[in-house]
């Protein structure tokens, strides 16, 4: 009988202590992780800049990396016109956005990531885009800027 008590006690010290901690817990919340929320890549209205005194527009352009391909993985864009892209890392794996022959590329960002270049090119025609990371090119993460 005094072992059934003792281990009856022992139960309720365990239950009673779980709950003390539980309870306690309650209060504290831990730091959420940012998710990111995947929107449709998509060209939108371009944004005004004011440079010395003048009004400039740039037009948004917001492009999805993710294992191994880019969306869209074409862009067409006027010379001359100012553009504002924003590359968000979809994937898992770094990646970024870099235009050959033009000097223009993105950050190299995690997942989740993302950012924002602006550039003008002057002279159309068209030009090879693709991830510099490691082979991620050669796996199919391409695609074009065409300049008109």
């Amino acid at each position: 009988m005094n072992k059934n008590l003792l281990i009856g006690l022992a139960v309720l010290v365990v239950l009673g202590g779980g709950y003390l901690l539980l309870s306690r817990g309650a209060g504290y919340q831990t730091p959420e992780t940012a998710t990111p929320t995947r929107q449709e890549p998509q060209a939108t209205e371009p944004a005004k800049e004011e440079e010395e005194g003048e009004v400039t527009e740039a037009r948004e352009i917001v492009v999805e990396g993710s294992e191994f391909s880019f969306s869209p993985s074409s862009i067409t864009v006027n010379a001359g016109e100012k553009v504002k892209l924003t590359f968000n890392n979809v994937g898992s794996f770094p990646h970024n956005l870099t235009v050959e022959g033009l000097g223009i590329a993105t950050k190299t960002i995690g997942g989740g990531q993302s950012d924002t270049i602006e550039f003008t090119v002057e002279e159309g025609g068209t030009y090879t885009t693709f991830c510099s990371v490691g082979n991620h090119r050669a796996q199919g993460m391409e695609g074009t800027l065409e300049v008109e």
